[in-house]
């Protein structure tokens, strides 16, 4: 524990020197550093319209101080090189980055930058927020990927904005400058601008693109709809539990037509039905109801005669603003009764945090409707600032989840709509994941008996948000009774000071008291695999002793691997859940260790066996003694089937080695039912397969033969068998009353184990067994 402190210490202290020595980036454009892309991109564009060289003819600087401003801008709006800027300032920046050096012309940035940024309609999204608000969703979304340098991008703008005006709360409209984030236009397969795509359905729409075509086709995707009210369906109907909005069509005054109630029922889903009764065909009805024209708001079971409040507006927002009025607000919690939420834990609450009170966005009043299962509470922290403090609430709005089964979590939705917020809830409730503080360290997390993951991370940090969701998903899927919590830097600051987190995220495994650094993809997949390995190492942890005595004294059967690493190094930290992949592939292989040594702990090991740069990879192999005699990989690919492919070339082997001269009489003439590998040795397929098909060979052991054959050495043979791609897999029963069998074979369809074993086992004849012929 020691050790690795003053590891991560010297770290820290060398990067802050780094960022001391170069430009503040942040200063530069006039934001902290907590600032979303958006907030910079604004930024940017107010200093690029006041200091482009263009309006400063008279500063022979100008051009120089933009280009400083410029290239500022192209680091910290790209979430790669801004965490490389962050960690590590000018000197953390990729050699090869030359970004930032040439710019347009003050009228670009006055007329093209940023066209939606002013748009508070129109959510502009990027790759760090479009899964978790986009594709995990499942919500009706139209988006608009655009180039900046596009004209038909430009000239769609207004219509554009007309369309996220018109449908505002009824679907989300969203646009992605392609210019900026290529990499998600690429990956969402945009390739002409612009693209209007709606999802979840990814279909993009190829019509006519007027506001009011793009509108009528948006709406014929809404699912909520409204409900045609008559005298025969209206008491089933009105027994739906909600409140109602009814449009009476009749003589004498307005109702609201098909396109506005559509609106509506999307606006209201869950809270209130909307029905329209016509009043010309079912005058009976309306009759009974007391209502001919106009619109009325009835509440639950309130729709008797008379009894509805009427509703003068035709404007679908005014409509549902005056509908949301009339439904109750989110209850106000007293100190006493937030202490007893946070303490007893016998339900779950999900308490709204405000610094005052009144004015709050009606759009929460949703809030208690979409959760029915809930409780929901609203804390005013002007009045009751002492314990939104002892909660480390200072950021407003804040919503918090006090779970039934222990823990809070905040929601750290960039969007603070009741349908987002409710999502969290849903999504939140029953999921294990926890905030952590400063009482919850050292001795509830890192003294633990009990092993904890943990993610220190910020909120304005892309990465962070992308894994948020992922850390969630394996908490709950995890089985190894292993406690998950998160850390937020920007609250917690000096806790993440005192354990030398200075870049995010940054998750830790504490197991025991001893810290492990995870650096795998952001995935549920990979965050589980490191907690399996860290709770079950598959590889051998070595020091200078134990490489001695199991190393260099090794039996002369057994095959040593070992992989020589600094843990400061990126590609040791790429390595290493490989190398852990490496190392399970061989658990059934008793003569196969697989083993690491950490040069940073056992530099006098390292020096010792030579090992100048990192990672270093060394197979010790069987028939041999001491540490002297090795192979190193060398190979371009450092992934576990690599690894692995290369590790069998030292194996002993069950699969035959074949040639055009022993082929005939070893497989076409004889009785024996054999199963060939048909390859070539530049072929990375091949390669991969080879260790398959070594344990193919095991498993046929007594009930066919296995061989190889190499059709770079034997061509005139692979072409006799009629062999056109590599590897290719055949099989041979056996020749039949002495007949030599056809060269082509059984061709196997498969480069699966299971499915080729199978194959094998079906077709070998009853009567077929290995013999001592061979």
């Amino acid at each position: 524990m020691e050790l690795w402190g003053v590891i991560f210490s010297l770290l820290v202290w060398t990067a802050m020197f780094v960022v001391d020595a170069g430009e503040d980036y942040y200063a530069m454009l006039g934001v902290n550093k907590e600032a979303s892309v958006k907030e910079i991109r604004k930024a940017f564009k107010k200093l690029a319209i006041s200091k482009h060289p263009d309006k400063n003819t008279d500063d022979p600087e100008a051009h120089n101080v933009f280009i400083k401003i410029n290239r500022a801008y192209e680091v910290l709006k790209d979430e790669d090189l801004r965490k490389k800027y962050d960690q590590y300032g000018e000197e953390g920046l990729k050699d090869d980055f030359q970004r930032g050096r040439s710019y347009e012309s003050w009228q670009w940035y006055q007329q093209n930058f940023g066209i939606y940024d002013d748009d508070p309609e129109i959510i502009t999204l990027s790759r760090s927020d479009f899964e978790q608000s986009v594709e995990n969703t499942g919500e009706l979304w139209f988006i608009n990927f655009y180039s900046p340098h596009c004209s038909h991008c430009h000239e769609l703008a207004p219509a554009w904005r007309e369309v996220a005006r018109e449908l505002e709360n009824v679907i989300r409209i969203g646009a992605v400058n392609c210019e900026d984030d290529w990499q998600l236009c690429r990956m969402q397969n945009i390739h002409s601008y612009p693209s209007l795509v709606f999802y979840p359905a990814k279909e993009k729409y190829h019509g006519q693109r007027t506001s009011e075509n793009l509108v009528k086709e948006a709406l014929s995707r809404v699912k909520a709809d409204y409900h045609r009210l008559t005298s025969r369906n209206f008491d089933q109907l009105l027994d739906s539990g909600l409140p109602w909005l009814i449009t009476f069509c009749g003589d004498g005054g307005d109702c609201l037509q098909k396109k506005s109630l559509i609106k509506l029922a999307a606006m209201l889903v869950d809270l209130v039905s909307v029905g329209k009764i016509d009043c010309d065909s079912d005058n009976e009805l309306c009759t009974k109801v007391g209502q001919h024209h106009g619109t009325y708001f009835y509440k639950e079971k309130t729709l008797e005669r008379d009894n509805g409040m009427e509703i003068s507006s035709l404007y679908p927002k005014d409509i549902a603003r005056s509908v949301l009025q009339q439904l109750p607000d989110v209850e106000i919690i007293s100190e006493d009764f937030l202490k007893e939420i946070a303490n007893k834990r016998n339900q779950t609450w999900l308490i709204h945090f405000v610094d005052k009170v009144d004015n709050q966005d009606l759009e929460l009043r949703k809030l208690p409707a979409l959760l029915k299962k809930y409780k929901v509470g609203r804390v005013d922290c002007a009045n009751k600032r002492s314990v939104c403090n002892k909660l480390y609430v200072s950021k407003f709005p804040t919503f918090m989840l006090f779970k039934a089964k222990g823990g809070t979590e905040v929601y750290y939705g960039g969007r603070v709509t009741a349908h987002d917020v409710a999502a969290f809830v849903h999504d939140s409730a029953e999921t294990p994941l926890q905030n952590l503080g400063p009482d919850d360290f050292p001795e509830r997390v890192i003294n633990s008996k009990e092993p904890w993951f943990v993610d220190f991370f910020a909120p304005w940090c892309p990465p962070c948000m992308r894994l948020l969701p992922e850390f969630k998903k394996a908490s709950r899927l995890d089985r190894s009774n292993v406690n998950f919590g998160t850390v937020d830097c920007t609250v917690h600051n000096g806790l993440c000071n005192t354990y030398n987190i200075r870049s995010y995220p940054t998750t830790i495994l504490y197991n025991q008291s001893i810290p492990h650094q995870y650096h795998g993809q952001h995935t549920v997949k990979n965050l589980l695999e490191f907690i399996e390995d860290t709770m079950k190492p598959p590889v051998i942890i070595l020091d200078q002793h134990s490489f001695f005595h199991n190393v260099g004294n090794r039996p002369p059967g057994e095959i040593w691997l070992v992989d020589y690493f600094a843990p400061w190094c990126g590609p040791c930290q790429q390595l290493a859940p490989e190398w852990r992949r490496l190392a399970k592939k061989f658990l059934d292989k008793e003569i196969v260790h697989v083993a690491s040594v950490d040069c940073e702990a056992h530099r006098e090991l390292c020096r010792s066996q030579s090992v100048n740069s990192y990672p270093t990879m060394r197979l010790y192999p069987a028939g041999a003694s001491g540490s002297s005699h090795y192979y190193a990989y060398n190979g371009w690919n450092r992934d576990a089937s690599s690894l692995q492919a290369w590790v069998y070339n030292y194996l002993p082997s069950k699969v035959v080695a074949l040639t055009s001269s022993t082929f005939t009489q070893t497989v076409l003439e004889s009785q024996v039912p054999w199963v060939i590998d048909f390859y070539a040795p530049w072929c990375g397929h091949c390669q991969v397969f080879k260790p398959q098909f070594e344990r193919v060979a095991e498993r046929l052991e007594g009930v066919a033969q296995a061989g190889k054959v190499d059709c770079d050495e034997s061509p005139g043979l692979c072409a006799q068998a009629g062999i056109t791609a590599y590897p290719s897999v055949r099989f041979y029963v056996g020749a039949q009353s002495n007949k030599r069998q056809n060269a082509h074979g059984w061709s196997i369809e498969s480069q699966s184990v299971d499915y080729i074993v199978q194959y094998v086992k079906e077709n070998v004849p009853k009567t077929k067994k290995i013999t001592d012929e061979l």
